[in-house]
């Protein structure tokens, strides 16, 4: 009996992995036909929000879903006896997505509003320097704070949060998956705001970011990582407001 639990639960852990997989790879196919079908323009398009909105979303599936793999797949390999529903680990990613669902929201609203300001350029970035570099040096001082530790901690090690879900409440693994989208957004909307420093639809700004995600939740010296990078954030911004009040050569 326990060898059989045991190969369902591989079973259902590989079709997680896979299922999980299939979704980052589909978001970043669907950024990429996006970001190819946008041609150079002289002005920014006209804002559709509904638009923006599935955007910014696809945007948080693939730049965020990688980094928050092993802690669903260790939901999935906590499942205590064969009774536990299979679903449980699929509402656990729904409930973590359904964070990021409000960060899209407020990131849509902020674009409306650069744009109805005219401070956008064709591929969605301030067009100004003053306010990039204030934003770069606002992420990079967020990167020292008491809330960035403690939102980094508990997403690298998301086991108590992980057992919040069990034994077979669906309503328990959703909430759990909340609780760790919630951390996780709490640690990353910073960095993810530099979106509209290097351009919403830059492939390579978003490619960047996901690797930063990445390294700030597998390295072991962590917090030196964060402590460094919101260093370089503060140095470069200093730089590029200076740039933009023309106290530079």
């Amino acid at each position: 009996m326990s060898a059989m639990f045991l190969q369902t639960l591989r079973h259902d852990r590989t079709l997680l992995a896979g299922c999980l997989a299939l979704a980052v790879i589909l978001s970043w196919w669907y950024l990429m036909r996006m970001a190819g079908g946008m041609p150079g323009m002289d002005a920014p398009m006209p804002f559709q929000p509904w638009a923006t909105f599935t955007m910014w979303m696809v945007m948080m599936v693939g730049m965020m879903l990688p980094g928050a793999t092993p802690g669903i797949l260790m939901f999935a390999a906590a499942r205590p006896h064969r009774t536990t529903g299979a679903s449980l680990p699929y509402l656990f990613a729904l409930g973590y997505l359904l964070a990021w669902v409000g960060y899209s929201v407020l990131a849509t609203m902020t674009q409306w509003a650069l744009h109805s300001l005219g401070l956008l350029t064709p591929d969605q970035a301030i067009n100004a320097t003053v306010p990039s570099g204030l934003l770069l040096m606002a992420a990079g001082a967020f990167q020292w704070t008491p809330l960035k530790h403690v939102c980094l901690h508990r997403c690298r090690s998301p086991m108590g949060i992980v057992l919040e879900g069990f034994p077979s409440h669906r309503a328990r693994a959703l909430r759990a998956g909340i609780r760790l989208g919630l951390y996780c957004t709490g640690c990353c909307w910073a960095l993810m705001a530099l979106m509209f420093v290097g351009g919403v639809m830059s492939l390579t700004w978003m490619a960047l970011l996901t690797l930063i995600f990445l390294l700030e939740k597998m390295v072991p010296a962590w917090k030196r990582l964060s402590d460094g990078l919101g260093m370089a954030l503060l140095v470069y911004g200093a730089w590029v407001l200076l740039v933009g009040i023309g106290l530079t050569p």
